[in-house]
């Protein structure tokens, strides 16, 4: 004869959250066109700067572009 084993089950506990309202926060299609106004943006930034490093590679180009825009007024995550 095999032995045999037994599971129990654990206790299941009970949360609710009555009474608790949540905040909805942006609707999706509102989030998304935020990201593509502010993906714009930036590649209007790149296009207008990217004559001041003509001398770099693309890839040099890109990464001195990037460090420029983070720390620019018109990107939008620097004016909140």
């Amino acid at each position: 004869m095999a032995p045999t084993t037994t599971k129990t089950a654990a206790p299941k506990t009970k949360t609710t959250d009555a009474g608790v309202k949540k905040g909805r926060g942006a609707p999706k299609g509102a989030r998304k066109a935020n990201a593509k106004n502010a993906m714009a943006k930036m590649q209007a930034f790149f296009k207008k700067h990217r004559s001041e490093y003509k001398d770099l590679s693309f890839g040099d180009q890109q990464k001195e572009l990037g460090k420029k825009w983070k720390a620019s007024p018109e990107n939008p995550k620097n004016s909140t």
